[in-house]
């Protein structure tokens, strides 16, 4: 004021306000500063990353620690106390945090979840190999033990669909997957042709071939002309439902093998149907077996059974000519210890006195099975059992056993088997064995396998047998091998078994055990059958004979019918008249003694 020539009392009064207008506004000024650049630090250390360490997974996340390096758990919400991330000493790492729950944050902070990045699950699609015998690329393959082969994956369900609401349909039509192995077998051809050609749906029948040949042998689809100059033939018209894995004989490694490899070529068919590559349909087998099936009323049936002889056993149109069927109750052990094993031997063939449906019966048959598809899925053959030819069918029946499957004899035949016994073309066929030399041992580790694996050699150790893929081929949980071998008679430690034919063949176990099929169809409760004794049924089913058998062992005595003595007295042991009337044995026994020396 006064450089400008001014008094300053001119200035008094508007002085003292200019100075406090001037105050507030710096204070006001400044305040907003500092807010601001707070705001602008606390976001930048907000989104800075920092990398988070969880199951091994190791990703970047937003933290809002100032970019410290943590470690946190994704399952639930976390708070850090700042004191422990702070550092000392110039040290540039972190010091160890604490963590703990955090009761009421006050911001909201982000959740870290680590979730490993897991694939949808391809359900595997028909073919599963293709024409020129290739494994579809986007398909996988899986390595084979012992031969190093490559296989196609095992098909797997859709995800979340249980296995019971799986299958395929053509036209509404139930699809069948029929699986053949075939060791060098000039009849698979003929086998997959009379399939087709017999059956009502061949547009609903897929077939699986684990084809194993030489060179000059005839293979599974091989025609008597090319398809293109002549396309009308059935291994031609259905070559598009024909899946043919084929592979050297000379890397074949037995039945057991082949047919897992048949397996694998399985591709969610509603029904799933396995047999031996020289079989001969009747007309209407599809319509025929799919009707059997549904008669059970049992989801989890199993229709099998060794298959009747085709010598004479199809008249010129076709049909079956045979009223009778073989049932599966005849089995002992045989082998060596400690990998001795139950053998199914030639089994009854009658009348069937269960006709409203198929008959249960404990045993299942590898030359005959009929069943829905999961029954494969759930226990297909084994992969690690090289070199096996008896004994598998016992594993897989107990197996299937455990997984709550029920066995059951047909009630009339739809296919017939070639043998070779009463076949002159069959007469020199060729068998796996020629492969042994190379494979020496091989069987027997693999029979302690299977054996240890459903418990039949409880001597086996632990540490003796190899455990690989053991929950794929392993047993189930829906019934205990236990209770198998109690119910059916079988002695473990001893490896002993009974005949069970009187307690199958004439409906006995048909009539106690099919009462208890559960109401959902899901197969039998057996909690109800935990205390049933078989022993007992079959000891009442011998003593109503043993009349009847006695008076056989007279009559032959009296006649001096040397034969029909000798049957009488094999009879006589088998329902146990030699022990409750061991006098009656032992004068039969010497008769026979003296028919047999010209009364000498």
């Amino acid at each position: 004021a006064l450089r400008n020539g001014h008094h300053p009392s001119r200035y008094k009064s508007w002085d003292g306000r200019s100075m406090c207008i001037y105050l507030l506004f710096f204070l006001f000024s400044f305040t907003w500063i500092l807010a601001v650049v707070k705001v602008l630090m606390l976001e930048k250390s907000r989104f800075k990353p920092a990398t988070v360490v969880y199951n091994k997974l190791t990703t970047n996340v937003l933290e809002p620690q100032r970019g410290k390096y943590v470690t946190v758990d994704p399952s639930t919400a976390l708070d850090i106390k700042k004191s422990d991330t702070q550092n000392s000493g110039g040290d540039t790492k972190p010091k160890p945090i604490t963590l703990r729950r955090a009761q009421q944050p006050k911001e909201v902070q982000p959740v870290v979840s680590v979730t490993p990045v897991t694939p949808p699950r391809m359900e595997l699609k028909w073919p599963p190999v293709l024409s020129n015998g290739s494994i579809p690329v986007n398909d996988g393959s899986d390595v084979m033990p012992l031969t190093g082969i490559k296989v196609p994956k095992f098909w797997t369900p859709p995800e979340n669909v249980p296995l019971e609401k799986t299958g395929s349909k053509v036209n509404g039509v139930e699809t069948i997957f029929l699986m053949i192995a075939s060791y060098r077998d000039f009849q698979c051809r003929e086998t997959i042709a009379s399939a087709f050609s017999m059956a009502d749906h061949p547009e609903a029948l897929y077939i699986g071939a684990a084809d194993q040949v030489s060179n000059g042998d005839i293979s599974c689809t091989q025609t008597d002309t090319s398809c293109e100059e002549d396309p009308s033939q059935l291994l031609c018209k259905y070559r598009d439902q024909i899946a043919v894995y084929t592979m050297a004989a000379e890397m074949a490694t037995g039945p057991v093998t082949a047919r897992h490899i048949g397996d694998r070529l399985y591709r969610g068919q509603y029904f799933v149907m396995q047999m031996d590559a020289h079989c001969t349909f009747v007309k209407h087998w599809d319509t025929q077996i799919k009707d059997q099936w549904r008669q059970t009323h049992n989801e989890m049936a199993v229709l099998s059974s060794y298959l009747s002889d085709v010598q004479n056993s199809i008249d010129a149109n076709g049909k079956s000519r045979r009223n009778t069927r073989p049932i599966m109750c005849n089995s002992a052990f045989e082998g060596i210890m400690p990998a001795r094993y139950l053998r199914h031997g030639s089994q009854p063939e009658d009348y069937a006195v269960v006709r409203d449906m198929p008959q249960l019966e404990p045993f299942w048959a590898a030359g005959f099975s009929f069943s829905r598809g999961h029954f494969k899925v759930r226990v297909p053959y084994d992969g690690r059992q090289p070199m096996v030819f008896q004994g598998e069918e016992i594993s897989i029946g107990i197996r299937g056993f455990t997984h709550g499957y029920d066995f059951y004899a047909p009630r009339d035949s739809v296919v017939f088997h070639e043998y070779a016994e009463r076949s002159s073309r069959r007469k020199k066929i060729h068998m796996f064995w020629e492969n042994s030399p190379k494979h020496q041992g091989e069987g027997k580790k693999s029979l302690m396998r299977s054996m240890a694996i459903i418990k039949m050699a409880p001597d086996i150790a632990d540490s003796e047998w190899d455990h690989t893929e053991i929950d794929r081929y392993g047993v189930g949980n829906v019934r205990s091998v236990e209770l198998f071998y109690k119910l059916f008679l079988i002695d473990t430690k001893n490896r002993q078994s009974v005949q069970l034919c009187p307690f199958v063949k004439n409906g006995g176990m048909h009539k106690e055990f099919q009462k208890y099929l559960r109401k959902d169809g899901l197969g039998i409760d057996y909690s109800h059958l935990e205390n049933f004794d078989t022993s007992a049924y079959i000891e009442k089913v011998f003593e109503s004979q043993r009349g009847p058998g006695e008076k056989m062992i007279r009559s032959a005595m009296e006649k001096n019918n040397m034969n029909s003595l000798e049957w009488a007295l094999e009879n006589a042991r088998r329902i146990g008249i030699d022990k409750k009337n061991p006098d009656l044995y032992s004068e039969g026994s010497k008769k026979l003694q003296q028919l047999k020396t010209g009364g000498k």
